[in-house]
């Protein structure tokens, strides 16, 4: 009698959206949620903006953003700290 392989699709169709679920429950969200409110003019003026520049205007505001909290990020990569007694070795 030939082996029959039944795989985990097979015995159970919702297999995929078990995993689905139980792998965005596990994973810790990146982005946080702000809300603010505009009045009409500034809504007008935002979305003839961003018809100017041919973007939505949440990426118009999005780009706004980050190019604002780019001045404020902090450099990483500061420069080493040799002391006197250390050798230079790969210079």
């Amino acid at each position: 009698m030939p082996k029959t392989v039944i795989t985990k699709l097979q015995e159970d169709p919702d297999y995929l959206k078990k995993n689905a679920r139980s792998r965005s429950k596990n994973k810790k969200g990146r982005f946080k949620k702000i809300s603010f409110k505009i009045t009409d003019t500034q809504r007008q003026a935002l979305e003839v903006i961003s018809k100017r520049q041919n973007t939505t205007p949440v990426r118009y505001i999005k780009s706004i953003i980050s190019k604002q909290t780019s001045k404020y990020k902090t450099n990483n990569a500061s420069e080493t700290y040799v002391t006197e007694n250390q050798l230079s070795l790969f210079d």
